[in-house]
């Protein structure tokens, strides 16, 4: 007498399938392989995900106008670039580098960063302290502004910044 291997049921001799399970007979039973549950993904963890992915976006959709550059000057010109964003050392590459459009390109962006601040930090010094804190947020707009224009020099690109950009002081 035989018995199915898949769910125990008496089974004629020589049968090939299980009348009661269906399950084929003659062939050693499939070991169950456990089923990991999926796991839904937190939507806090999706928003995260979805709000890194459109800030990204948000950085890396700007002009880009490194074909416009030498290299050369590109490669001899990142410390003068780098100088750009640090308040009033955008001058620096301004008198030093005249000739770089790498340099100078740089150099426009920080002195719009500069103004920016300037004007951010004169506001909060004459408005009440209720208003002055949502100034507080340009400064932390500010400090992304230069670690983003830091990373385009270090990068060797000549990337506008975000929404500030496209403002041209500098010729």
């Amino acid at each position: 007498m035989a018995f199915c291997n898949q769910c125990g049921a008496q089974l004629q001799d020589g049968a090939t399938f299980c009348p009661v399970c269906g399950a084929q007979q003659g062939v050693a039973p499939q070991q169950a392989q456990p089923v990991q549950p999926v796991q839904p993904v937190p939507q806090q963890a999706q928003d995260n995900q979805d709000f890194a992915s459109k800030a990204k976006a948000f950085i890396d959709n700007t002009a880009d106008h490194t074909a416009e550059m030498d290299p050369n000057d590109i490669q001899q010109n990142k410390t003068m670039a780098f100088l750009s964003y640090f308040w009033l050392l955008f001058l620096v590459p301004i008198f030093a580098a005249p000739q770089s459009k790498f340099a100078r390109f740089h150099a426009n962006q920080g002195i719009v960063l500069a103004i920016a601040i300037t004007v951010a930090s004169i506001m909060s010094s004459i408005l009440p302290w209720f208003i002055a804190w949502i100034f507080w947020f340009v400064d932390i707009a500010w400090l992304i502004y230069v670690i983003i224009g830091v990373k385009n020099v270090n990068d060797g690109k000549a990337k506008d910044l975000p929404i500030i950009g496209q403002v041209r002081i500098l010729k």
